[in-house]
């Protein structure tokens, strides 16, 4: 693994969001994603640690075929509740709008950070495989053999290219060229941004978030982190006093390490100016090279602002299912 795969997943951004707002976005409601008609009628209790899968048939004109049915809950009366505020959720939301499928089983995650320490005795520490959580910031991202789920900074708002239109065109710029030998898993951009852009404004947006995979490197990956972020580390270029002056430099310089991923600051410029800044975070997950970007576009310094954040977001990483 080289250092340079951190400023890789920078340097396309600029450009790129840029060509994604020439064409017209698509309408607020193009292509709604089905789990969102759910997330939308559901007020979940606080205090749950277990998910909730909820199984339940359409017609074809969208409405209930027969009564959802709870598949599974966990032990005790939160969790119940939770199963229950699911099931209600189900029930609300009819009809829906369907495309094809009319079988469903929604799998349903409680909030971690809202969980009560002594809730069924046990720590919240099987998450379902799922993003049905009700939860804006959860996200879910599928790498094969392994689904993570994490959450993503406050303000930001997921960018789904199943929905078509703008998102399938903001997601067409931003995924990295192939010769990156990258993958996007997830990209988020801030909620303003996107609400203009969708109303029909055309507006780039000011703070983007990815998660990546690399494929490639060069190097065999090891399957151990530590030994993986020593490597790395060794690769990585010093953050020197420079990097903060004015005027500014470009680059990507070592920012930090922890035992669970090496960071690095971002920043690029075009005639002098920073027209891209942030932090990046370099990990391994299930043997694969995990990438994770928090940038600002033609905004504020986001690296030495957003290192604390980014060190949390890796932290609260898990691993929903795998081999």
């Amino acid at each position: 693994m080289r250092h340079s795969l951190f400023l890789a997943g920078a340097l396309w951004l600029v450009s790129a969001a840029a060509c994604a707002h020439a064409a017209q976005p698509a309408a607020p409601d193009e292509g709604l994603p089905f789990e969102a008609q759910i997330v939308r009628c559901w007020s979940a209790p606080s205090g749950a640690n277990k998910p909730a899968i909820i199984a339940f048939k359409l017609k074809a004109d969208g409405s209930l075929d027969g009564d959802p049915v709870i598949k599974s809950r966990g032990e005790g009366a939160i969790n119940e509740a939770f199963a229950q505020s699911a099931l209600r959720a189900v029930r609300r939301c009819s009809p829906y709008k369907v495309n094809g499928k009319l079988e469903f089983e929604s799998t349903f995650i409680p909030d971690p950070t809202k969980a009560l320490p002594d809730a069924t005795g046990t720590s919240p520490t099987e998450p379902a495989a799922d993003l049905q959580d009700g939860d804006p910031r959860t996200r879910i991202a599928d790498f094969g053999a392994v689904r993570i789920s994490f959450k993503v900074p406050e303000g930001l708002c997921a960018i789904d290219p199943k929905r078509g239109g703008y998102h399938e065109r903001l997601w067409k710029a931003l995924a990295p060229p192939l010769e990156r030998k990258a993958e996007l898993k997830s990209l988020d951009v801030d909620c303003v941004s996107l609400k203009a852009s969708e109303a029909g404004g055309d507006k780039r947006p000011k703070y983007a978030f990815t998660m990546m995979r690399y494929h490639g490197g060069g190097l065999p990956v090891p399957a151990d982190l530590q030994t993986f972020l020593d490597e790395l580390e060794k690769d990585t270029q010093p953050l020197t006093p420079r990097f903060w002056e004015d005027p500014p430099i470009a680059g990507s310089p070592f920012l930090g390490r922890d035992d669970r991923a090496v960071y690095a600051a971002q920043r690029f410029l075009e005639d002098g100016k920073v027209v891209l800044s942030g932090v990046s975070a370099f990990t391994l997950v299930g043997r694969m090279p995990i990438l994770i970007n928090h940038y600002a576009v033609e905004g504020p310094d986001l690296a030495a602002e957003r290192q604390s954040g980014m060190a949390g977001i890796v932290a609260g990483i898990q691993v929903i299912s795998g081999d």
